[in-house]
């Protein structure tokens, strides 16, 4: 069946764009999703991906070519006249959907990564709950799967007995490649025809860089990778030119970054291949060397223990930010008495409602207040469309550690909540952590986050922005200390210690010290609080 690609607006009031580069040619057989061209408007470069799959038997403007919305850019399956070919579409239509709808449950099903997460791009499967041989039903749990935020079991989509699993537990997955073959022969069908070939080449780089395969680029010099792996690239502070690719057409995939960031492949060279190897097969190795004597147990006491999956997400996650986000710090403190005394009046009433009122919740409240009237610290960077993100509602995560690591559970819409509610909401989600019941929408969509080390007696700190948070508060302790008060006498007060980190790309040092005035305002005076909520 003939299909006709037209030009697609790729942004908003879009009415043309440059084909920059063709990623497909004549002959060349496409699936559904692969790029196959780049195309260049008034605002970005982009690649735009096929809605078909089938073989390339037309291109219809050579690259450099100014199209209009709507204009014909490829042929699938047809004799290579772009003609009419597409009108006999609808008709055949039919006949294909009722091929569809009548292949039966016992052919071959691929069930693909789902996102388990908002925003999520791959996840880490930490364990399987099947092997091959299995008969799944509909529903049933098949995999654990971890990813930035959680720990999460996903359900399988379809009845079958299990014939191959893609993956090994512990591998990484992106979203939407494939997990599990279902009522097969294990031969790895059309869904996972490209494994093998993106393997092939990363295995004989490590031995002969030389001959790895080069990163493609356009006549632009621009890379071929996707935006998701630009992405990621940047925030590892990898060059992505250094990174041998191994996807179609020469795109960089993230297999291509994450093995080049291991160590398991070599750079490209970037001169002869005789000179070049030598140093470049060092620069990836010498993390590894740094790392194994840091850890390698020497004594008789020593001992080696595997990190567990919510700590290798941590790690990775926090890397990654710290390397991406420029952090300033603003340390300060406030004086406590009047609020140290109204919890202690409304802690005995918290408690007959079962709620403990803590200091927490009352930080939490004043954060919530002071996002809500200053929307830039309650915003996040859409750094693919180059936009900010104003949220409407304020949305507060809470560190909590747990016994497998750090998770940061979410009080949604924090702003129009009470104080007790808040306090009863903190303790409730604090428990679901620790107890390993907490729900994926729980941990999602959070605008603004608190970590907590008063509780353990700390002061001041720096912590690390969540997500993509731009503001994070850090809550020390309450520390008797010597003050002077507003008749100039030294009194003992009491100091709580704050620390707002914030990411410097939008919050600039005046916005930042500013809203952290208020904040301090609020906690200074209850009453205040209570009259600005």
């Amino acid at each position: 069946m003939t299909e006709i690609f037209k030009m697609p607006d790729i942004g908003e009031g879009m009415h043309e764009g440059d084909i920059a580069n063709w990623l497909v040619k004549v002959g060349d057989v496409v699936k559904e999703d692969d790029p196959i061209a780049e195309v260049q408007n008034d605002k970005l470069m982009q690649e735009i991906l096929s809605p078909y799959s089938g073989t390339v038997t037309k291109l219809f403007v050579e690259a450099g070519t100014t199209v209009e919305v709507d204009s014909p850019l490829v042929e699938f399956d047809g004799d290579g006249s772009g003609s009419s070919a597409a009108a006999p579409a609808p008709q055949e239509t039919a006949g294909s959907d009722t091929a569809t709808t009548d292949a039966p449950s016992g052919e071959a099903q691929i069930f693909t990564m789902p996102d388990i997460g908002e925003g999520m791009h791959e996840g880490d499967i930490a364990n399987w709950l099947v092997k091959v041989g299995d008969e799944i039903k509909e529903d049933d749990p098949v995999a654990e799967v971890q990813n930035d935020k959680l720990m999460q079991e996903i359900l399988s989509p379809y009845s079958g007995k299990v014939t191959k699993l893609f993956v090994e537990a512990g591998t990484t997955v992106e979203v939407g490649a494939p997990l599990i073959e279902y009522n097969g022969n294990g031969a790895a069908p059309a869904a996972a025809s490209p494994a093998p070939v993106a393997e092939a080449p990363k295995a004989a780089s490590p031995a002969s860089p030389a001959n790895a395969p080069l990163t493609k680029t356009t006549s632009t010099g621009h890379i071929l990778a996707m935006p998701s792996v630009r992405h990621y690239a940047r925030k590892a502070g990898i060059d992505l030119s250094q990174v041998p690719a191994t996807g179609r057409h020469g795109h960089t995939t993230l297999a291509d970054v994450k093995a080049f960031e291991s160590g398991s492949v070599a750079p490209i060279a970037q001169t002869t291949p005789e000179a070049a190897p030598a140093p470049k097969a060092d620069k990836p190795a010498a993390p590894v060397a740094e790392k194994a004597p840091s850890v390698k147990a020497t004594g008789a006491g020593d001992r080696r223990e595997a990190m567990n999956p919510t700590r290798k997400v941590v790690s990775k996650v926090m890397t990654a930010q710290h390397t991406h986000i420029p952090p300033v710090t603003n340390f300060d403190q406030v004086e406590v008495s009047k609020l140290v005394k109204h919890r202690a009046v409304f802690k005995e009433i918290a408690a007959k409602q079962d709620i403990k009122l803590t200091y927490l919740a009352y930080v939490a409240k004043a954060l919530a207040t002071t996002a809500h009237k200053f929307p830039d610290i309650n915003a996040s960077v859409d750094y693919e469309k180059q936009e900010i993100v104003y949220h409407e509602h304020v949305n507060l995560g809470i560190a909590v550690n747990a016994p497998t690591g750090l998770y940061v559970p979410v009080i949604h819409e924090a702003e129009t909540k009470s104080i007790l509610e808040i306090a009863k909401e903190i303790a409730e989600l604090a428990t679901a952590t620790r107890e390993g019941t907490l729900k994926p929408q729980q941990m999602q969509g959070s605008t603004i986050t608190i970590s907590n080390i008063g509780s353990a007696r700390g002061s001041w700190f720096t912590p690390i922005i969540n997500g993509s948070d731009v503001v994070i508060l850090g809550l020390g302790s309450i520390v008797k200390e010597p003050i002077v008060n507003g008749e100039g006498e030294i009194v003992v007060g009491q100091n709580m210690k704050l620390s707002m980190t914030y990411d410097h790309r939008l919050i600039d040092g005046m916005l930042g010290q500013t809203s952290l005035n208020y904040l301090k305002s609020l906690l200074a005076d209850p009453e205040f609080m209570l009259m600005e909520i």
